[in-house]
């Protein structure tokens, strides 16, 4: 693994357990779903790259990671994403027939091509070309932060219009943006890894740049989640002196 990448995700994975942690006791005193779907999401990503990262140290430069650890992070990685999927449909789509097949179809995409990486042994999943399961697994791991984006924007701009009618709080109309731009960058995430597994492909070693990219799109998005579940009093405030302001410049 690219030195950059390594330090990056080491850095994630800790936030983000730090983070799930926090959500899991949040959603042990409200009782939310939402919250609770968060937290397995975080804490599995943070055991993902624990099970990946941590082998590194003890393993020669320029060797691959033992095929249990490689294999055994993708599955913590499944696990995240179907967390994600579902806590999607929990937020947006709550009863709608349809979300819950996606995330079915999200599950059995990941299942199959995380199948399909073991078959052939692409233990690190690293090539597009000859492992039958890579692209199975990337639509799987794709489509839960795409469809959090989409109904993340999507419900900002309904929002935005009952704000200015004084029928959603600002912090609410907040709260989607964010999980709209947070969906983009876990997506962006995931294109940085096609990149990056191309590149290695070809060149037999990893971008420098894309693994700096690659652990800032992990972090961000921890941030803006933060401020969704645990917004600061200044951040609040910021929020409402925001609402009023454009209330008053519409007027």
């Amino acid at each position: 693994m690219e030195e950059h990448a390594f330090i990056m995700e080491l850095i994630a994975g800790a936030i983000f357990f730090c983070v799930g942690i926090r959500l899991y006791r949040l959603s042990r005193r409200t009782r939310q779903a939402p919250e609770y779907l968060v937290a397995l999401t975080f804490v599995s990503w943070a055991f993902s790259f624990a099970i990946y990262d941590i082998p590194y140290l003890f393993t020669p430069e320029g060797e691959p990671a033992a095929p249990a650890a490689a294999y055994g992070s993708l599955l913590a990685l499944n696990v995240g994403n179907i967390a994600l999927a579902l806590f999607t449909r929990e937020v947006f789509r709550k009863g709608a027939r349809w979300a819950t097949w996606l995330v079915v179809a999200i599950a059995l995409l990941l299942i199959c091509g995380s199948a399909g990486t073991a078959w052939v042994g692409d233990w690190e999943q690293v090539n597009p070309v000859g492992n039958p399961g890579y692209w199975l697994q990337t639509v799987g791991g794709l489509a839960p932060s795409v469809w959090m984006c989409i109904e993340g924007f999507g419900q900002y701009g309904n929002a935005r219009r009952r704000r200015k009618l004084g029928l959603c709080k600002p912090l609410t109309c907040q709260n989607f943006l964010l999980w709209g731009v947070a969906g983009a960058l876990w997506a962006g995430l995931e294109l940085v890894l096609i990149a990056q597994d191309h590149v290695y492909l070809n060149a037999g070693e990893w971008s420098g740049a894309l693994g700096i990219a690659n652990g800032l799109l992990e972090i961000v998005p921890i941030a803006l989640m933060w401020l969704v579940f645990f917004p600061p009093a200044a951040y609040r405030r910021w929020i409402e002196a925001s609402a009023r302001a454009a209330q008053s410049t519409a007027r």
